[in-house]
């Protein structure tokens, strides 16, 4: 993919995301002028860009959208539900129509089709005929092309014929030259030329002072040949040009205008891009460049105090300057870890802006009121934690949408507003990122969890009877669990909350859920600030290290002999006044076990999902700061593996995933 085709898939969605953005915007407050200008903006940037290349489906689309919304603006349509829906679904297609351009470098053989049928959809929103009709134009608008066709070579013949033509207005920038462009060989270029009027654009100033590198023209121009081909001519610069197609010379009706970002716009690459791009604030990369050359220094006086060892260097002198130069270099590589996080660190908003369309996409489709709203969008965690995020967080506010929020009338009846709250929520607590989508819709009933926990046999029924209506309220996390009765396309497939907090624990992460019948549901996403450098803490089992991240150990116990419990074929040990399970690190690795001291078992003790468990292993060692590397190759998904890092003596330390060992 060539590096012009990947700026514009960077660009595009960016543009579509912020046309989209403000097309809600424009939803909740329809006079505000604001956000219909900027949505008209982004699509008609985007439909500019779409200009330099091969995607005429697109560019049918977007032209329609950018016309509608012109109309809009000239105070000749409003900006109602249905002129919204199909300005939605222009962009949501749009954006799918990217993300195939990303993979195969073209659309998808149905594009054409689909965005004929936008295009006539958009349009008969204007009550306009599914043609490409553009509304009338000001007298002073076409007043160029009035004289042009007064200049041709033969008005009157023109004029007998009708024939169709197309009037170019291009007005290069200053520094064209410089981009390898000549507009001079572009006019000469276009077909069936039968006026042409090449003035300056601006006043020239005093022959001294005339910079010959600096272009100053105005070029129009008629040609008969058809608007494709003179586009064709132009498709390289099309922020600087503007074509407007006569219908027929006769009566002289302008039937078709294409233009591109205004001159002088300037497009730029932007996050979006997925793993291969991330936007950073330059000074983070001014502070890693500082740290850089921190290091380097340091270097230098390591390498200085080994060329002196070998001058006869006092051997504790050399030991103290080896100190000194371990301690600044410790101090380098702390900061350089910190710097490197802040590189990766991305706000949460680049994923929350993508659910406002999809909750109101759901809420439509099943007929619910709903008032989303968003906070803690500035809030920032790694790029793969913020990204991992996504569809977690889209199958939650699918639930909240589907599962908790009430009819209209059925909440009036309650004494509720009858508009469900949907809040997405995102804040710092300690060093891990909290998450919550909480709702004030029908709430988790525990009766009906234990019913369907029953019907599909999620655990055996005096297991479920045992359970507080929080315990049950959980199973709602287990494989296959649902309690849709029938499938849609939004629920009752039996792929469910399960999936996101697997999702949630593949980040390092935990899923919990708090419920009120009648109030409400919030659901809990805890998660690591970053996954990618990971403090663990190693641990023993027989001769073998293995890490553990030790954001989930809440302590380290030792646990009598005597103290530990058999319990059918488990066991169980007693700490802080709570009955908790003991699990064998050995046995989830199907490792043999090695001789138990007589003293007791060293246990630590994590948090698993939303309970306690005790992890006994042969020994504690060290707590440090890793680069974890996911696996790879034929590892890639080994069951219970997080991760590796190299240790200081070149051994290969593996970072274990408790939870799902022991799921």
């Amino acid at each position: 993919m060539d590096d012009l085709l990947q700026h514009f898939i960077v660009e595009a969605r960016e543009l579509t995301q912020q046309a989209t953005d403000d097309l809600l915007a424009l939803e909740r407050e329809p006079h505000t002028a604001a956000h219909l200008e900027s949505a008209f903006r982004a699509v008609h940037t985007l439909k500019g860009s779409v200009g330099l290349f091969d995607f005429a489906p697109m560019g049918l689309a977007l032209h329609a959208a950018e016309d509608l919304l012109g109309a809009v603006r000239a105070g000749r349509g409003s900006p109602g539900g249905n002129a919204i829906d199909n300005l939605l679904e222009c962009l949501a297609l749009s954006e799918s129509w990217v993300d195939a351009i990303a993979k195969t470098g073209q659309l998808p053989p149905d594009a054409e089709e689909r965005g004929g049928r936008l295009a006539q959809a958009l349009r008969s929103t204007l009550d306009e005929e599914p043609s490409l009709a553009i509304p009338t134009k000001s007298e002073a608008d076409i007043a160029w092309i009035e004289a042009l066709l007064d200049r041709s070579a033969d008005p009157s013949a023109l004029q007998a014929q009708n024939v169709p033509l197309v009037a170019i207005r291009y007005l290069p920038r200053a520094d064209c030259f410089f981009a390898g462009d000549d507009p001079m060989a572009l006019l000469r270029a276009v077909p069936d030329l039968v006026a042409v009027r090449v003035t300056n654009r601006d006043p020239w100033p005093p022959a001294a002072q005339i910079d010959p590198f600096s272009c100053n023209l105005k070029v129009e121009a008629l040609s008969r040949a058809g608007l494709d081909a003179v586009k064709a001519i132009f498709r390289f610069v099309p922020d600087q040009v503007t074509l407007k197609q006569i219908a027929g010379t006769a009566g002289r009706n302008i039937a078709e205008e294409s233009d591109a970002a205004p001159p002088g716009a300037v497009t730029g690459a932007s996050e979006g891009g997925g793993a291969r791009t991330l936007r950073v604030d330059t000074a983070r990369i001014d502070r890693l460049a500082d740290l850089v050359g921190e290091m380097v220094v340091a270097k230098n006086a390591l390498a200085h105090l080994t060329s002196r060892s070998g001058d006869g260097l006092d051997q504790r002198e050399l030991v103290q300057g080896l100190l000194a130069s371990q301690a600044a270099i410790d101090r380098l590589v702390a900061e350089m870890h910190r710097a490197v996080m802040d590189v990766r660190m991305m706000p949460m908003r680049d994923i929350f802006r993508r659910f406002p369309r999809a909750v109101r996409d759901i809420a439509g489709q099943l007929g619910r009121s709903i008032d989303f709203s968003m906070e803690g969008e500035d809030v920032e965690a790694d790029k793969a934690v913020v990204e991992g995020l996504f569809e977690p967080l889209l199958h939650v506010l699918r639930n909240a949408v589907g599962h908790g929020a009430e009819s209209e009338q059925r909440r009036r009846e309650l004494g509720k507003p009858s508009s469900t709250r949907v809040v997405l929520r995102a804040r710092r607590e300690g060093g891990r990122a909290v998450v919550e989508v909480e709702d004030d819709g029908r709430g988790i009933d525990p009766a009906a969890i234990r019913r369907a926990a029953r019907e599909r046999g999620i655990t055996s029924a005096d297991e479920i009877d045992r359970m507080s209506d929080a315990q049950a309220t959980e199973l709602i996390f287990a494989p296959g669990f649902s309690t849709a009765a029938e499938v849609t396309d939004l629920s009752g497939r039996g792929v469910g909350m399960d999936a996101v907090r697997s999702a949630v624990e593949r980040l390092g992460g935990q899923a919990g859920v708090q419920s009120r019948l009648g109030r409400g549901t919030t659901i809990r996403l805890s998660l690591p600030l970053t996954i990618v450098m990971t403090r663990v803490m190693a641990v023993r089992v027989g001769s073998d290290l293995y890490g553990i991240p030790i954001d989930s150990v809440i302590e380290t116990a030792f646990v009598p002999t005597a103290s530990v419990l058999p319990i059918g074929g488990a066991e169980a040990f007693v700490r802080r006044d709570r009955t908790l399970p003991l699990v064998r690190l050995a046995d989830l690795l199907d490792l043999p076990r090695t001789a138990e001291s007589s003293m007791g078992t060293k246990v630590l003790v994590m948090a698993v999902g939303n309970e306690l468990v005790g992890i006994a292993v042969d020994g504690f060692a060290e707590r440090m700061d890793v680069l974890m590397r996911p696996m790879t190759g034929i590892l890639a998904g080994m069951p219970g593996i997080m991760g590796t890092t190299l240790l200081g003596d070149g051994s290969v330390l593996m970072i274990l995933d408790i939870p799902e060992l022991i799921g």
